[in-house]
């Protein structure tokens, strides 16, 4: 029998979101096979920790300052860093793992040295496609650390490239979507308040943390060009807004004030969003910056046709016109126009959204992608060029 390989995967921000949920369901689809100890801070990662339960993913919370721009958490982040790296590598060592698989992006970087002061093999998980300078010529000088590098799209591959030695281990592992569980086949049960409010409407929804990088401003516009032409819609919201986007929320708020639509729920956070998703009739991804938009891929898993902007590798996935459209980044005018386009022409709704599920079931399921981390992991152990 195969010995299982020890994985720790560690990650600075424990706030849920795209990263931390892809770590989730990989480490949950891989038991039996890898052994997975997610290691994470222990502030503001409630939500993760629940998740992790949920699926019986093995963690461990330990005190890691993320990088921000809150002053009291950057004056911890510059004082204890060296500290909490010091305290990570004991940890690591002790463990025996095999490999480190540091997530969440190029800036996270205490794992990287962590894992090299244990002696252990690194893989870094790079999921972003812009960078600050600083934060650039830092890692520059750190990619000799690693051992290898998982991009989550070919736009990250493009970006990080210059910067990397060529002989490092690489590969493009998009995140995962699990399409048994976002299924449109099964029976979700909705809040009777909202589904009366979708009666009758044609619901054009996203779901994003608020965040000035989803591009929800552009959403809004699009909503207000939309509004100017049709009479029954109703936009819809679903994400978390936390205390430290509390100012860009009630931006977002005056400016839909501003703009006359009234039209629109901000629902915040949601731990199962199927139910939503079923209620959508179209979904948008408004995203300035994206790699790998996973409630994009959700989206699709559930038959729900899509418009997105052209972020990341969404172009590898949406072709305009067959199973959705794809849209400049910052455009409401064209997101409008795709959507008008679907309103007119309500037999594409239904058709677009079966083709984008198969895109889902075919390249972007939980065991394909699960697959490939695993393989990813072994060939960093073998030293061998991951394919």
């Amino acid at each position: 029998m195969t010995k299982s390989l020890r994985i720790a995967n560690v990650i600075e921000e424990g706030k849920l979101g795209g990263p931390q949920v892809r770590i989730c369901s990989v480490a949950a689809a891989l038991k039996g096979q890898v052994e997975t100890t997610v290691i994470m801070p222990a502030e503001n990662s409630q939500a993760f920790c629940e998740r992790c339960d949920a699926l019986g993913v093995t963690y461990k919370t330990i005190p890691l300052t993320r990088i921000t721009k809150e002053w009291n958490v950057a004056i911890r982040y510059v004082l204890f860093s060296i500290f909490e790296v010091l305290w990570l590598a004991w940890i690591l060592r002790r463990a025996k793992f095999d490999v480190v698989h540091v997530s969440g992006g190029a800036w996270q970087y205490k794992g990287v040295l962590a894992a090299k002061l244990a002696g252990i093999k690194v893989l870094w998980h790079l999921n972003d496609s812009s960078l600050p300078w600083l934060f650039r010529t830092f890692f520059a000088v750190m990619t000799p650390l690693s051992n290898g590098y998982i991009y989550s799209a070919k736009r990250a591959e493009t970006y990080y490239k210059n910067y990397l030695f060529a002989h490092r281990l690489s590969c493009i592992i998009p995140p995962p979507v699990d399409t048994a569980y976002y299924s449109p086949y099964r029976n979700y049960s909705g809040c009777d308040e909202l589904t009366r409010k979708c009666a009758g409407k044609l619901v054009v929804g996203t779901i994003a943390n608020v965040n000035p990088i989803k591009g929800l401003d552009v959403f809004i516009k699009a909503a207000k060009i939309l509004n100017d032409k049709f009479d029954n819609l109703l936009f819809l919201v679903v994400g978390q807004i936390s205390g430290r986007q509390s100012g860009y929320y009630i931006k977002l708020q005056e400016l839909a004030s501003n703009l006359n639509v009234r039209n629109l729920i901000f629902l915040g956070a949601r731990s199962d969003v199927r139910n939503l998703l079923n209620q959508f009739d179209y979904y948008v991804c408004s995203s300035y910056s994206e790699t790998g938009p996973m409630t994009l891929w959700e989206a699709m898993a559930m038959e729900k046709v899509v418009v997105s902007t052209d972020v990341g590798d969404v172009t590898q996935y949406i072709q305009n016109g067959y199973n959705g459209f794809v849209v400049p980044v910052g455009d409401a005018q064209a997101m409008a126009d795709a959507i008008v386009n679907l309103v007119n022409t309500p037999e594409l709704r239904g058709l677009f959204g079966k083709r984008a599920r198969e895109v889902a079931c075919r390249e972007l399921d939980i065991d394909i992608i699960a697959a490939k981390t695993a393989e990813a992991y072994r060939s960093v152990l073998e030293k061998v060029r991951i394919k």
